[in-house]
């Protein structure tokens, strides 16, 4: 399941999703280039990095502004006055030929698409007087550094994270914990995540028009208040019948939300660190129990080693 959200809103703008074994992130994520615009601003993390759904994603005049690891080799062609530099986003088979002319010391290919390289580095300070530092690296498709400078959109990418939240509101909150898809077809399958779809951006539509209503910014707004007040007022079906009534009821959800506000967010740190396995043993098959057999234990006592010379 992928989907484009809207990082201040957590808006769905378009969503797709298949089967776990048939279709990988990165074959989702060609299904939704359509969606993008002229005037959108795609952030991406460095999941989705490549030459081809780079052109995808950038066909439509949308701005592209994706995160890259460090091992991806981009060889600077302009230096900017703001610490970026443009460079070329080679094809595969240019990239082939880069790493060799590199190793020959010959000129590099510059076939590929033009894009503006930002590197940067974040310092997460804590009160008690420790801090870590993790390096990031930055392409975008907004290469006048004037229009778009590199400390705007290094503080810019890291909204990329609203999507996360985007994806616990839905797969989590309105869905439920412990729940499970009902449907036993892929085809109910499909119509139930529909479903669940069309509710968020319901839910999510509510909450937005509260705070644009109340000069708010939408991050206030509490998706869980909105899916408890929105199911207590849909529980009295028989008010919302005439237009009168329905839009009673829409005044009186919005009032209940704006009444039950999210503090202001804090900024937090959290080391992105790797799990320690919980075991090293193998696991046991699904095999019959071995009858006992007649195994003895031998107890071996260890001599200590000889004594080393004064």
């Amino acid at each position: 399941f992928r989907s484009l959200f809207e990082c201040g809103t957590h808006a769905i703008i378009d969503a797709a999703f298949d089967g776990w074994a048939r279709a990988s992130e990165q074959v989702l994520a060609r299904r939704l280039v359509h969606a993008l615009d002229a005037g959108m601003l795609l952030l991406a993390d460095c999941n989705f990095r490549g030459w081809q759904l780079w052109g995808l994603a950038a066909s439509g005049g949308a701005h592209l502004c994706w995160r890259v690891p460090a091992c991806q080799v981009f060889t600077p062609l302009q230096d900017l006055p703001d610490g970026s530099y443009t460079a070329i986003m080679p094809t595969p088979a240019e990239a082939r030929r880069g790493w060799a002319a590199r190793r020959a010391g010959q000129p590099v290919p510059r076939a590929g698409h033009l894009v503006r390289v930002i590197p940067y580095t974040v310092i997460a300070a804590s009160p008690g007087g420790s801090a870590r530092t993790e390096s990031f690296r930055l392409v975008t498709t907004l290469l006048d550094c004037q229009q778009a400078p590199a400390g705007q959109l290094a503080a810019l990418y890291h909204q990329r994270w609203e999507a996360e939240g985007g994806y616990a509101e839905l797969k989590t909150r309105l869905r439920g914990t412990g729940f499970t898809l009902r449907s036993r077809t892929p085809e109910l399958a499909c119509q139930e995540m529909q479903a669940f779809l069309v509710v968020a951006q319901a839910l999510t539509t509510l909450g937005y028009q509260a705070a644009a209503g109340a000069g708010l910014d939408p991050a206030q707004i509490s998706f869980t208040t909105t899916i408890r007040i929105t199911r207590d007022h849909a529980r009295t079906q028989a008010t919302t019948q005439t237009p009168a009534g329905l839009a009673h009821a829409r005044a009186q959800a919005t009032t209940d939300i704006l009444n039950d506000l999210l503090p202001p967010r804090r900024d937090r740190s959290y080391p992105r660190v790797k799990k320690p396995p919980p075991n090293t043993y193998p696991h046991r098959k699904n095999t019959p129990a071995t009858p006992p057999g007649p195994i003895t234990y031998t107890i071996q006592i260890t001599p200590p080693p000889p004594a080393q010379p004064p």
